[in-house]
């Protein structure tokens, strides 16, 4: 991720688990499935580009701890994934090529992402391991 995507996107989830803090009452801050997926994805790409968790998680508005438990978990249940072979397909000129139709990737917990191009989707595979 080049520097500029990395502190907007970071800047739109801190403002996104804001919001969601604000919305609960005094009670203990439970971080929707959803978004904290979107964390991980993220905190890993920067992982990847060396960052440290401490400076991933103050950037976030989050602890440490509670990011680094986040994204061990995520790499457990990553564990479950099978390796799959991509092979080109035989098709007749009827079918649309596949570069026009967007890509979805669905974890075996349900998580969906939707509309990727076939180089991030490589690239997402490759983070994620």
């Amino acid at each position: 991720m080049d520097s500029d995507r990395i502190i907007e996107e970071g800047r739109r989830l801190f403002e996104e688990l804001a919001k969601e803090r604000q919305r609960v009452e005094r009670c203990r801050f439970r971080c929707p499935v959803d978004l904290r997926s979107r964390i991980v994805v993220y905190a890993v790409a920067c992982s990847a580009d060396g960052e440290s968790h401490g400076r991933i998680a103050s950037r976030l508005g989050l602890g440490q701890p509670t990011l680094s438990r986040w994204m061990r978990q995520s790499r457990r249940r990553a564990a479950g994934l099978r390796r799959v072979a991509i092979v080109p397909a035989t098709r007749d000129h009827a079918t649309p090529p596949a570069a026009c139709t967007p890509l979805r990737l669905v974890s075996p917990h349900g998580f969906a992402v939707e509309g990727l191009d076939p180089e991030l989707l490589v690239s997402l595979l490759r983070v994620l391991g």
